[in-house]
């Protein structure tokens, strides 16, 4: 049964028991027929007068009830495209509206972030198959023919084996980019006490064997009046690890490696990486930290990775509550840079 029918019955019986009541009562009062009749009359007018003013407030409410009944059996269905409804009075109701329009806002971006992370994942499978075929195609081919007998000759040889080996490094940094995207949504954070210089041994000694094969140099400039801080270790050395990753691909060998750390303020940190390589166009700038956006496709698969790097840090960085910039010039290099709070 719906509002209307109910508030009218409820007027309608309140109306026939009030006149039966007042009837019954003028009779016990020694009122002749004619008074009481009369007064019954009256009582019944005044009762339809009031249901009617009753109504008159209550019927425009029922309304909006309606019309807010019929966008939400919309939303229901999956159609967001709903009819703004004014609603100033009653204040419930109102209250209701508001918060209804601001219940299908929410949903509304919530479906778009979703089917945009499909979109975006349906993205990354497909770059990562095709990712995939260089490697794979090129370890099969390979290894076919050692296996047939059709590389003879110990350099050759030799030089299968290199290329099956750079081949498999290359399908382990995208597995362990993947693997590192999926595990940054739920990092931890881990706080401790940390020392500027014993920080940066931590992340440069891994460094030192690669840079000396490629003869590279390596300065580092660090304020040391900086005071030991608190901060996630962890998110520290795989952000910085990180831009040492791509100074070390996207420059040719014995181009030189800065590394700079600076206290901007009693309570920010800034690191910075910066080398001499191919740099990134400016148009390309402000997307660089998107998960699936690749500057050239081809340039990951020369190096190995599958472009998440940026992305993976840029999260941690917001995890510690600080961010990443970029600045850098095509043909001549790229400086990054980490600031985060102490």
């Amino acid at each position: 049964m719906t509002i209307r029918k109910q508030l009218f019955l409820s007027f309608v019986t309140s109306v026939i028991i009030t006149t039966l009541f007042l009837f019954i009562l003028y009779k016990l009062m020694w009122f002749d027929a004619q008074q009481t009749l009369f007064l019954t009359l009256f009582s019944m007018i005044s009762s339809m007068m009031t249901m009617m003013i009753a109504l008159t407030f209550i019927v425009p409410t029922i309304h909006k009830i309606e019309r807010l009944n019929k966008e939400t059996q919309k939303v229901a269905d999956g159609d967001f495209n709903i009819d703004p409804i004014t609603i100033s009075s009653p204040s419930e109701l109102k209250e209701l509206n508001d918060s209804f329009k601001v219940m299908v806002r929410r949903v509304e971006q919530q479906m778009a972030q979703i089917k945009d992370e499909e979109a975006e994942k349906m993205y990354m499978v497909q770059n990562l198959a095709h990712d995939l075929k260089t490697p794979l195609a090129s370890i099969k081919s390979y290894s076919e023919a050692l296996r047939d007998g059709m590389i003879n000759g110990t350099n050759s040889q030799q030089h299968a084996y290199n290329v099956l080996i750079n081949q498999a490094d290359r399908l382990s940094h995208m597995f362990d980019d993947l693997t590192s995207m999926v595990s940054v949504t739920t990092h931890a954070q881990d706080r401790v006490s940390l020392q500027v210089d014993q920080l940066l041994i931590s992340i440069l000694d891994p460094y030192q064997q690669q840079l000396e094969q490629e003869d590279r140099s390596l300065t580092v400039n660090a304020d040391t009046s900086i005071p030991r801080f608190m901060q996630d270790k962890m998110a520290i050395e795989r952000i910085i690890s990180n831009f040492l990753d791509n100074a070390l691909k996207f420059s040719e060998t014995g181009t030189p490696i800065d590394v700079n750390i600076k206290q901007l303020s009693p309570n920010e940190l800034a690191i910075s990486v910066r080398d001499e390589g191919t740099g990134i166009e400016s148009k390309y700038l402000n997307r660089i930290f998107e998960r699936t956006f690749r500057i050239d496709p081809s340039r990951n698969l020369d190096r190995g990775g599958s472009g998440l790097g940026l992305y993976i840090a840029q999260t941690l960085a917001h995890q510690i509550g600080g961010h990443i910039e970029v600045q850098s010039t095509y043909g001549i290099g790229t400086t990054v840079t980490l600031y985060f709070p102490i």
